[in-house]
């Protein structure tokens, strides 16, 4: 049996809520499993690949918190909460410059 690692006590739940990144142009539905003060895990309703920091937006709550993805396994994300110094919203993604790069690396 591995050792627990956790800082604090996290209190189990199953509370909807969404993954919000790329300056809140890309959202994707979650469940938190369990929370401590430190962070809490959350298991995806759908695979898919996550920066590794975003927002979470619980349902029921106003405020949206910043984290930090420590672990994944299959649908489970491990985060950590961060602090407000940590704390700065991700810029949205400029699609054109992104195609741009993509489709020049389709020349090498």
């Amino acid at each position: 049996m591995k050792p627990d690692r956790r800082q604090t006590m996290r209190t189990r739940l199953h509370q909807r809520a969404s993954v919000v990144f790329n300056g809140g142009q890309s959202m994707f539905g979650c469940s938190v499993r369990n929370q401590s003060e430190t962070g809490a895990l959350l298991r995806m309703t759908d695979w898919i690949a996550l920066p590794a920091t975003f927002a979470i937006e619980t349902a029921g709550q106003t405020e949206s918190r910043r984290v930090r993805q420590c672990w994944r396994r299959g649908d489970d994300v491990g985060v950590a909460f961060l602090s407000a110094q940590e704390c700065r919203p991700d810029a949205p993604l400029d699609l054109a410059a992104f195609r741009a790069r993509r489709a020049g690396q389709g020349n090498l």
